[in-house]
């Protein structure tokens, strides 16, 4: 039997399986990873692809290594958990995603838990895993590893404009159905709610990637009043 060749997501997943303690054998861990890669590649995604998913491990990774450099008071047992459980939470939090639908988040977690349950992972990984996945549906952080969760999936607000116009563009087309009035009064009311408090809440982000991301945000309010 010839050796399977795993991309470098389904890698990381399977890691992540191994590495919180999961029971299922390597066909089930692969079928779940299959399950997602599918839903992440469903008609109508543009910017929550398997893309996002990547660049948000990668964003992750940074924040842990920074926060471990920095000696930051989230504490090793925050940094802990946002590695064991962090990497299957953003695997999830867009597992679910549909535009005209205000509970992906939550549906989003239902399916880490079902499928991370099946999979034979321990409970309290389950909790966490879930309680990660929907805290992404605010963006509130209320535990260190929350924090870095939040702030990696938002690190595209702090790319440089170029890039940061893109995501843009891309998050328009997943909201192809909207009218331009409805599409500039809904994003207007997220950017706003994101300028009302600080973007980031680990230090390190907050340190490195705040002012980029409130001047993008500022900018593309600023176009948006102008198409009103």
């Amino acid at each position: 039997m010839g050796t399977v060749v795993l991309s470098p997501l389904a890698r990381s997943f399977d890691g992540a399986l191994l590495a919180v303690g999961a029971r299922a054998d390597e066909a089930g861990r692969a079928a779940a990873f299959a399950d997602l890669a599918r839903r992440y590649c469903e008609s109508g995604r543009y910017y929550h692809t398997l893309r996002h998913v990547g660049e948000t491990l990668t964003a992750l990774q940074l924040l842990v290594a920074a926060d471990r450099a920095w000696d930051q008071p989230t504490g090793r047992a925050g940094v802990l958990s946002a590695v064991a459980g962090g990497r299957l939470a953003i695997f999830f939090h867009d597992a679910v995603y549909d535009t005209c639908a205000g509970d992906n988040e939550a549906r989003s977690g239902e399916l880490a838990v079902a499928t991370l349950t099946e999979l034979g992972c321990p409970r309290s990984v389950i909790r966490d895993v879930d309680r990660l996945v929907r805290a992404t549906g605010t963006h509130v952080s209320a535990e260190p590893d929350e924090a870095m969760i939040n702030d990696a999936d938002l690190r595209v607000l702090a790319r440089p404009a170029p890039a940061y116009d893109v995501y843009v563009r891309r998050v328009r087309r997943e909201y192809g159905w909207a009218s331009p009035e409805q599409w500039v009064a809904g994003r207007a009311a997220v950017l706003r709610a994101l300028l009302d408090c600080r973007v980031y809440a680990t230090p390190w982000a907050f340190h490195h990637w705040e002012s980029a991301a409130r001047a993008n945000l500022r900018r593309e309010l600023a176009d948006l009043r102008r198409v009103r």
